[in-house]
Formats: structure tokens, sequence, C-alpha cells
């Protein structure tokens, strides 16, 4: 049996928590489980109707709520409706465990609790002067308040920095439920993380997953591919000054769109597939397509230009929009006679003579469009025609041209040529970077810097869109 954790998103990696279950919450100061524990008593309160009780001796009733209020939890409205008691340990601490554990009883038993927090464990467990009273302390509380009286109980673990073991090493034997937080750091941006070590009655597929606590606490469970239930056509986003929109509002107010005449390199995990970037380039791709505004494309290693034309129509852009404004530039060992207006082929056997066919297909797609073009272009199949010093030099041109015309390019540079990808980062305006972490979509900026967002995918306007949460 388990019972619903109010957690965003953790019900999508496992069934709940261990309904009348002892979970031990343990984790270094400062990486959520205070934020954690307080979610679990409000959601059971607002949602389930289930009476809480949170016992704390890291805070005094009037900061605890204070903080949740920033969360948006009214704990003290909570508290007048009779649904909520919050419990000062400090006082009772002198008083020894007996008086604690007697206390908890009764209000839990008074109130008719079904969910309860004690915050934290080591600092009651500081008040025994044997391991051996903790044990008995620890049997007794599951006893007498988890198992009697039905209440499901978090025990929060406080971690020193630089250890690993958890307490005095037998509580999570006595646990139905350990669940375990840490933080680390990806090129100096945090992230944190939750290792489910321990889940009674339950498989769980994925014991790590990454959380955030911006505007609560939110599990972000591993990337999943979605297909709107109803496709609609795509809505241009209105581009910033002197710039151009990414066709993704969240993405916009990350970084602000990129700027005219400007060069992006997507630098792209090796863990990362096709559709995962498509999610970050596609709607930019969309709503230079909608505005009028062509697009040249050298796919990368491993994609097609088939796939980029279906791509783009999810967007609800036409065949003969496609026809008129995209043109994608392929080796002719990959393209049959049956091809359509939108794909170019040429011959990569000379760097020179594949470059001016690239000028004259902007230049042509731009006279008759009267606009700027945006050039998509996977570096790594430059590398792979004209070596990396080709790739290289073509990127020198086309970074002057770009702020010469006022356009656009995007590079995209998977790990394939990584001497190339590294030569590329000081000719690009902006560095997106791609990563996965935990099943967890990542995107992050180095220039500029920004702090990691996890990507999830929206449908809900008809059309693929990045949902940015930042992960702070």
């Amino acid at each position: 049996m388990f019972t619903p954790s109010g957690i965003q998103g953790l019900e999508e990696v496992i069934p709940g928590l261990p309904k009348q279950g002892l979970i031990i919450v343990a984790g270094n100061p400062g990486t959520g489980k205070t934020i954690f524990s307080a979610s679990f008593i409000h959601s059971g309160i607002v949602n389930y109707g289930e009476k809480g009780v949170y016992a704390s001796l890291a805070e005094d009733k009037e900061t605890f709520y204070q903080n949740m209020r920033g969360l948006g939890y009214d704990f003290e409205s909570l508290e007048k409706q009779g649904m909520f008691k919050f419990l000062n340990f400090v006082t009772l601490l002198e008083e020894g465990a007996s008086s604690i554990v007697n206390e908890v009883i009764n209000v839990v038993e008074e109130m008719g609790a079904k969910r309860l927090v004690i915050d934290s464990f080591s600092a009651v467990a500081q008040g025994f002067r044997d391991p051996r009273e903790i044990r008995v302390f620890l049997h007794t509380f599951l006893s007498k308040i988890v198992k009697s009286l039905g209440c499901t109980t978090i025990l929060i673990e406080e971690i020193p920095f630089g250890k690993e073991e958890i307490g005095y090493g037998f509580e999570e034997f006595v646990a139905d439920a350990l669940l375990i937080f840490k933080s680390i750091s990806i090129e100096g941006k945090f992230l944190r993380e939750m290792r489910i070590a321990k889940l009674r009655g339950a498989a769980v597929y994925n014991p790590e997953v990454c959380f955030t606590l911006h505007r609560g606490f939110k599990v972000t469970p591993p990337f999943k591919l979605i297909k709107p239930k109803e496709a609609r056509r795509f809505k241009p986003l209105p581009d910033p000054p002197n710039g151009y929109s990414t066709g993704s509002p969240d993405l916009d107010e990350a970084i602000g769109g990129y700027p005219k005449g400007s060069t992006i390199l997507l630098e792209i995990d090796p863990r990362i597939q096709n559709p995962h970037y498509r999610l970050i380039v596609g709607p930019t791709v969309a709503n230079f397509l909608l505005k009028g505004r062509p697009v040249i494309l050298i796919p990368s290693a491993g994609a097609t230009w088939e796939e980029f034309v279906n791509d783009v129509k999810v967007f609800g852009v036409s065949e003969g929009e496609v026809n008129q404004l995209v043109r994608i530039m392929v080796a002719k060992e990959r393209v049959d006679e049956q091809k359509p207006p939108c794909v170019i082929p040429y011959e990569p056997t000379n760097l020179e003579e594949s470059h001016r066919l690239f000028l004259e297909i902007e230049e042509e797609l731009m006279r008759k469009s009267g606009k700027p073009a945006l050039k998509i272009v996977g570096i790594d199949t430059v590398a792979h025609y004209f070596g990396e010093e080709g790739a290289i030099t073509l990127g020198n041109l086309e970074v002057s041209r770009e702020k010469y015309v006022g356009g656009l390019s995007i590079w995209l540079g998977k790990p394939i040529y990584p001497g190339v990808v590294k030569k590329a980062v000081p000719l690009s305006s902006i560095h997106l970077k791609l990563t996965r972490r935990h099943g967890c979509l990542l995107l992050y900026g180095m220039k500029p810097r920004t702090p990691l967002y996890a990507v999830e995918m929206d449908v809900s306007n008809g059309y693929p869109l990045p949902r940015l949460t930042p992960m702070i």
C-alpha cells in the first residue's frame, strides 16, 4: 500500500511512499530535505484531507511559516483550520526523548493526523548517551506512532559534508523507504539529485532522479517524447529588438533570443538523441518559416533530410512552404532521383565549390523572400567531407558573412569531431550545451552563462515546445 507523496513528478518514478510506513529522508545540509517533507505534509492536507504534524528542532514556528509562504504553502491558515500542528522540539529536548515521544503521540492521536515529519532525527539522537537507546527509541516510535496510529512518518537525517554513512547505521534497516539527497556541480552549475535507495514493496526502475526547488519541490523524471492530441499550426513569436526569437517563450526568457547576425553553437552530448536537440532547434525553424524567412540545412551525422521535413510539418508548415523556403544540401551519394525541390545535391569534394553553391542558394532565397536566412549546419558533416581544418575555415567565413547579411546560423556540435567543436567555441556568439543526467534532459548556456534548465516537451499548443525549468 502506498500513499501519494504530493511531490510533483515523483509519482512518475515510484508509486508513492509506503502508507503507514517510516520514511528516512537523508542528505547534506541545504539539499532540500525540509522542503520535500513540508510538501509531503501540505499536499496531504490540501489534496487528500489528511491532517499533518511537523515537529522541528531546526527552526521555530514563525521562521518555518515564513519560509513556507515563499513556496506558496500557507501552513498558518491550515493550523487555524485544525488540519496542521507545528511542534517546537527545542523546549522538549532537555526533558529527554521519552517526553518527545509522548508529546508526539498525544498530538497525533488527538488530531487524528496521518502524516508526520520529525526534523531532524539527527538532532533528537544527540540527546541519547548510548546508541542502544536510539534503537529502542526507533522501535518505540515505529510501533506506537507509525503502526498503531497509522501515521505515515518522515524522519529527516542530516549527513555531514565529507561523510556518506547515515546516522548510526541501523535506521535504514528499520525504515520502509530511504531517500538520499545530494547536490553536484556540472561545469560550475548547481544540480540537486535524489537516490531512492530503498522502497519496500515496489520495484524502482529509475533509482536516481534530478529535482529542483523552483516554485516548490519538483522531480524531473526521465525525458519523454509525446505527441499533441490535436495538431495545430505554429504561432510565430515576436522578435526581440535587433534579434530573432528562438520560437520558444521559455528559451527567449532564458537568453533573450538570438542577436541578428549571430552564430549559435549548440553542443550536443553523446547521450542525446536527434529528437532531443530538434526540440530546441525546431521552434526556431518554425518561427523563421512562418514569417516567410528561408531556412538552409546541412544535416548532421545520423540525421536525414526526410526527418527534417517531417519535423517541420509537425509545426503546421505546408509542403508548398517547405519547397519554397527550405533548401537542404545533401551529398549526391545520398540522394535518389525522386528528390523534392527542397533537396539540393552537391559533390562534397571541393570546399571552395561547395561553399560557393551554399552562398548561391542563400542569395537566391534572400532575393525571392526579401528576408535573411536561418542556416543550420551539422559541423560534423562538414568535418567529415572537408576535414577539421576545412570545417573551421568554413566557420570563419560564415561568421563574417552572417554579421554582414544579418541572418542567423546555428551550428550543431555533435562529439564526433570534438576538436572542431572546441575550436568553434570562440567563433560563436552564443554557446549552449545539451546533456542528460539520470534520463533528465538538461540545457545550459556557457555564453551567456545560465543556470541548468530541465527540458520537458510541451505540446499543449498543438506542437512541440521545450518547457524549461530552472534547476535551483
